[in-house]
């Protein structure tokens, strides 16, 4: 049997139920896994869907750190990847599996991958065949060079060996390394598999462009559409990664600014067909869902700096449950905590403090002389430039200001 997996947030259910329908349209025999990385606590109607859910639970993350805090929507939902493609292979005994992004859609049958997957371990597709022009465009090479040679929207494994031990070190990393960081190296789970073909055996490169077609290689992928399908160089095109995309197609990709429409109209009519499919399956209700992980239980969204601070400390299991606020020596309390008893100010601020020369230099004396001063900035600017609800933060600053 055929296999096809994807991850969604809630927010991305329709983009799945589009992935799924389309890989179903082209292997009416296959089958499709969704994991959820979200609570299901939100607007998922529990219908009848083209695709298997499989819920976080299954697929055995570690308790400690906590992936779901310490990581946003973006690199959570890429860290569990190799935690769910091992449990696909593993706990539900399937011999291959092809992993899609959720903005993807199959445009013909993938005959060819399926027939290579018994014979490798690891099958990958580059950003580009050939390469950019330098034409000031975005995105060049350099930015290519920061998210990796293979774009992980795909990657397909047959249960070998080496596949699991490819799999071992891969959940190892993004346990915590999971980071789009760029200038620190980190594109998610993307760059680290730049290591792939040095580290294991049985890595394939698929360098076929009717693979993995997006916004950052069309300029070497003529697309065309021509005898009732779509084509590239007169083979079929397989599947278009509609990565960056706008669903007001103002735009080919946010990401991109070298293709316009003027450039590739046979790419707006897959482009318009591939939206509309997205609002048949939903994409007006289910865009706006709230992911879970993006709150304390108490409902205040959880600052980038409060998940940073969660992994920079190392030893977070002893705060228990980071999304719990009542618990008295729990991760929340703690982030509003003095610091300190002679000079107090919150955990939260000494941390923004110690990450920004800015602030040095404006407050050099910030235990002493120009804590006053340091907090009343961090009173105003503090929800501004890092969303702390400051119905949660304004107490928390006056209560220690003139401490």
């Amino acid at each position: 049997m055929d296999n096809l997996c994807t991850i969604v947030s809630k927010n991305y259910v329709a983009f799945a139920r589009t992935l799924a329908q389309s890989f179903l349209e082209q292997h009416p025999t296959g089958k499709v896994y969704v994991l959820l990385a979200d609570e299901d606590d939100g607007p998922i109607p529990h219908r009848e869907e083209p695709f298997e859910w499989v819920r976080l639970p299954e697929i055995g993350l570690p308790i400690w750190p906590d992936m779901r805090f310490q990581y946003d929507i973006t690199e959570f939902n890429t860290a569990v990847k190799p935690f769910f493609l091992e449990y696909l292979l593993l706990k539900r005994g399937l011999e291959s599996i092809v992993y899609a992004d959720p903005d993807i859609l199959i445009t013909h049958r993938m005959d060819d991958l399926y027939r290579l997957l018994p014979q490798h371990a690891i099958i990958l597709t580059p950003h580009i065949l050939t390469p950019l022009p330098s034409d000031r465009h975005k995105p060049g090479e350099a930015e290519l060079l920061q998210a990796g040679v293979y774009n992980l929207g795909f990657i397909a494994l047959h249960g070998t060996d080496e596949t699991f031990k490819m799999l071992r070190w891969w959940k190892d990393r993004l346990t915590r390394e999971c980071l789009m960081e760029p200038a620190q190296g980190y594109h998610v789970d993307q760059k680290w598999m730049d290591f792939a073909p040095a580290l294991f055996e049985g890595v394939h490169i698929l360098k076929d462009p009717a693979y993995n077609a997006a916004y950052w290689n069309l300029h070497e992928r003529p697309i065309l559409w021509r005898n009732g399908m779509y084509e590239i160089y007169g083979k079929p095109l397989i599947f278009y990664h509609f990565s960056g995309l706008t669903p007001d197609l103002s735009r080919i990709s946010k990401h991109q600014s070298r293709h316009q429409w003027t450039d590739a109209p046979h790419l707006h009519g897959l482009f318009n067909a591939y939206v509309s499919r997205l609002i048949a399956n939903g994409y007006p209700t289910t865009a706006g869902s709230r992911y879970t992980y993006n709150y304390f239980d108490n409902g205040v969204v959880i600052p980038t700096v409060a998940r940073k601070l969660y992994r920079k400390l190392g030893a977070p299991s002893t705060f228990g449950n980071p999304f719990h606020t009542l618990t008295p020596n729990g991760f929340y309390r703690w982030l509003f905590a003095p610091a300190s008893v002679a000079a107090p100010m919150p955990n939260l601020l000494k941390e923004i403090y110690e990450t920004r020369v800015d602030l040095q230099r404006l407050f050099p004396a910030a235990h002493g002389a120009d804590r006053q001063g340091l907090m009343t900035w961090a009173r105003q600017f503090v929800p501004i430039e890092y969303g702390m609800d400051p119905i949660v933060w304004h107490p928390v600053i006056d209560s220690m200001i003139y401490a």
